[in-house]
């Protein structure tokens, strides 16, 4: 008799209302209702140290699944609920840049460039949303790299 083995999850919050950070912080992101209807197709971290490279390994393996999820009130200070679940994913890798004489960032992903519009509308937000996340005034420096993590097929 063999025992049925539970696979491992890896743990992705997206935020319920945009961070205190944000131009339109406290006001609702939209996120769970955008990527149940297929508008929100993917989301971007950070990747320090590769965590997301290994995590992405897991789950690229069949040993671990997505687990989206997001705070029920403050993040680190309440509760998240499963919003979707994802076996399959995919993740490229991601450069912006935002020099003071760009009227938007400039972006590459796997060392092609992206139009920003692209990227916004592919997250589930404005161009304005977009930029005020990622370049807003708590975040340092104009480069930002990381990875585009994909809920769906689509690639850039």
């Amino acid at each position: 008799m063999t025992k049925k083995v539970a696979k491992k999850k890896v743990i992705l919050t997206l935020c319920k209302v945009f961070p205190v950070t944000h131009q339109r912080a406290k006001q609702p992101t939209g996120f769970e209702e955008k990527l149940n209807c297929g508008e929100k197709i993917h989301t971007i971290r950070g990747n320090n140290k590769g965590v997301w490279d290994s995590r992405y390994a897991d789950i690229a393996s069949g040993g671990k699944y997505l687990s989206i999820r997001e705070w029920e009130g403050r993040p680190y200070n309440s509760q998240q609920r499963e919003i979707a679940r994802r076996d399959q994913i995919g993740m490229q890798k991601i450069t912006m840049t935002y020099g003071s004489d760009d009227a938007i960032p400039q972006a590459w992903v796997d060392g092609r460039e992206v139009p920003v519009e692209a990227l916004a509308k592919n997250d589930g937000l404005s161009v304005e949303d977009f930029v005020n996340w990622f370049f807003g005034s708590v975040h340092e420096g104009n480069v930002f790299e990381g990875v585009v993590i994909h809920f769906t097929n689509f690639r850039y």
